[in-house]
């Protein structure tokens, strides 16, 4: 309840909040009118592959990626028969649109393609495909289906993770030191790149409409930390509570997603000195909430790479957790700290399998993206609809 009071006063506070009021309104007319049809619904984009490994969604040696937008709109790729990733945008009304990166590698079997990896509520959509020398380039398409590629300078491969809704975008690149550093392009093309303080591997996860910044870092002991950037480029770590401090434990991890709102508050996960993964909430005002989905296993989220979570502007979460039968569950976490487990329709729960449900992203109206994994090992897009 702390939170949404915060949110009450940020929003009198904000001039430029005044402005989504409205759109609030209505999408919490739409929440209510919905919440009493909860569904979920599978999707697979047209030409995804049906082989283990293929399919719709995310996979093993790739970043996860399945968004969706404040109306519905959904991007995210496909591995097709050939194990080319293709890009797709699929509408509000599930009608699909398969798109290609200018320079895109479509040879059979190179892995290599096209993969999106955010989508804003203007419809442009950001992500890397990997030319022929297996190298990563970032692009952009416009809501019209142009696209716009680019590198920050003297990059050895590039991975764009988000953008705003003014089209600024963050993400990782490879440097000429061959170590990960966070850059963020503005809507003017201009680059700027940085690291975090004594790090080995820095990445920017996600960035608001005010151009503020979140993502993680990783020091030479190997101890991953969390960090919020402010848009005059003014770098401040932080910790979830409880984080460990030995190798590969701390607060995120590399290549995972970080939530982050309008309103400045921050969600993820955390490893503690037990290399249990627990999600964490952080308010505005640098107030934590830590919680693990009822049911999870020994390990927690059992989550180190790649870890899917996203944040509405409600204060909603949802993510994963691994049971001790060693299967994945979606979970749904309200404002006021009610957790929800779910499955997806077809999700394979065999134990053993580290197959089942992965969300992924949840925009304002509650509705939630993600994929799972069948009893073949192929992925597969779903939608969960309040």
């Amino acid at each position: 309840m702390k939170i949404m009071h915060l949110y009450g006063e940020l929003i009198q506070k904000s001039t430029n909040l005044l402005l989504l009021i409205p759109v609030t309104l209505f999408l919490a007319l739409t929440m209510m009118g919905q919440a009493n049809a909860q569904k979920v619904i599978a999707f697979d984009a047209p030409g995804a592959g049906t082989g283990s490994g293929q399919g719709t969604g995310c996979f093993a040696y790739t970043d996860c990626s399945v968004l969706i937008n404040n109306w519905g709109a959904i991007t995210g790729y496909y591995l097709d028969s050939n194990n080319v990733f293709h890009g797709f945008l699929r509408s509000p009304e599930g009608t699909f649109t398969n798109f290609e990166a200018p320079g895109s590698d479509t040879n059979p079997n190179d892995f290599n393609g096209t993969l999106p990896n955010a989508i804003n509520d203007a419809g442009t959509i950001t992500g890397v495909y990997y030319d022929l020398n297996n190298t990563g380039h970032g692009f952009l398409r416009s809501p019209e289906g142009a696209f716009t590629t680019f590198d920050p300078p003297g990059s050895l491969g590039t991975n764009p993770i988000a953008l705003n809704l003014e089209g600024a975008v963050v993400g990782y690149y490879v440097n000429q030191n061959g170590e990960f550093a966070a850059f963020l392009r503005r809507p003017d093309g201009t680059i700027e790149t940085w690291s975090g303080p004594g790090a080995v591997s820095t990445g920017a996860f996600n960035i608001d409409i005010f151009g503020t910044t979140v993502g993680h870092y990783r020091g030479k002991r190997s101890v991953v930390h969390a960090f919020v950037r402010d848009p005059q480029g003014k770098l401040t770590p932080f910790e979830a509570p409880g984080a460990g401090t030995g190798r590969y434990q701390g607060t995120g991890s590399p290549g995972s997603s970080v939530g982050l709102n309008v309103f400045g508050a921050i969600a993820g996960y955390y490893t503690d000195a037990n290399d249990v993964v627990h999600g964490y909430l952080r308010n505005p005002t640098g107030e934590y909430a830590t919680f693990l989905p009822p049911g999870a296993g020994p390990q927690g989220a059992n989550c180190y790479n790649d870890c899917p979570v996203g944040l509405n502007d409600w204060g909603e979460i949802t993510g994963i957790y691994l049971d001790a039968n060693n299967v994945y569950h979606g979970f749904l976490r309200s404002p006021e700290g009610t957790i929800t487990t779910f499955e997806a329709r077809g999700a394979d729960t065999t134990p053993g399998s580290y197959n089942g449900t992965l969300p992924y992203s949840i925009n304002d109206q509650g509705v939630i993206t993600g994929y799972y994994l069948d009893a073949n090992g192929v992925s597969h897009g779903f939608l969960r609809i309040p």
